[in-house]
């Protein structure tokens, strides 16, 4: 008699059952890495700019409010949109008291029907020049550190 040859019915459930918690463990992971990595985007987004305005605001010819300044130095097109128009980076009135800041934030905008839409980096520096950044993960809790 020839011997039979093949896989069982368990050991193909036992691999399905393990590829299942495999994928199980490693989608929500790999969401989380993703939408890291396009905050991650946003951050060096503002940062450009930030350093950008802070250049602005050691000449005595810049008016640092304006976003056109930081726009030409860092890619973004009118309105702040970057090329392929998934972020929008604003800028608020940036004033000086003394030689610390006196403005808002720096916010970098993910756009509707992009897969960027909902998150939201910022840059923010206090009247004492603490500077701190803050995301929006588009899981409710709003801007909290990142």
């Amino acid at each position: 008699m020839r011997g039979e040859e093949g896989f069982t019915l368990v050991e193909l459930l036992i691999v399905v059952l393990i590829v299942g918690i495999l994928a199980a463990v490693a989608v929500p992971l790999y969401l989380g890495y993703a939408r890291d990595a396009r905050l991650a985007e946003a951050k060096a987004l503002v940062g450009g700019v930030l350093t950008s305005v802070q250049g602005c605001l050691q000449t005595t010819t810049c008016n640092p409010s304006q976003l056109a300044y930081a726009s030409s130095r860092n890619g973004l097109g009118s309105g702040g949109l970057t090329g392929d128009g998934r972020w929008a980076v604003t800028v608020t009135d940036i004033t000086l008291n003394g030689n610390q800041w006196g403005g808002g934030p720096i916010v970098a905008t993910g756009q509707a029907a992009t897969n960027v839409a909902g998150l939201v980096a910022q840059i923010a520096i206090s009247a004492g020049g603490v500077v701190t950044t803050q995301c929006n993960f588009n899981d409710g809790n709003g801007l909290v550190g990142c």
